[in-house]
């Protein structure tokens, strides 16, 4: 379940937030840590949309690596709260 934390970012319940700083840069937060992505923004299939890299959730901002596994997590979560910002991550 998420919350709006203003008109460019949500809280999951499950402990993460997501964040648009700018038009090429959104934010995923998760216990003190955060992952700068840059994004492309566009439209598909009529609905807004990012496009990301497949090596976005490689690492966090600190430069420490992420788990294969938890990567998978992450993009899960970011599109989650993508998708529930009515934006489609491709």
């Amino acid at each position: 379940m998420f919350t709006w934390l203003n008109k460019q970012g949500v809280k999951s319940d499950k402990g993460f937030e997501v964040q648009s700083i700018n038009r090429f840069k959104i934010e995923y937060r998760e216990h003190n840590r955060s992952i700068s992505i840059h994004v492309e923004r566009g439209v598909s299939g009529g609905k807004p949309c990012v496009i990301i890299k497949e090596d976005a959730f490689e690492k966090w901002d600190d430069g420490i690596r992420i788990t294969a596994d938890k990567q998978i997590e992450i993009s899960r979560n970011f599109s989650e709260a993508m998708n529930f910002q009515g934006i489609v991550v491709i």
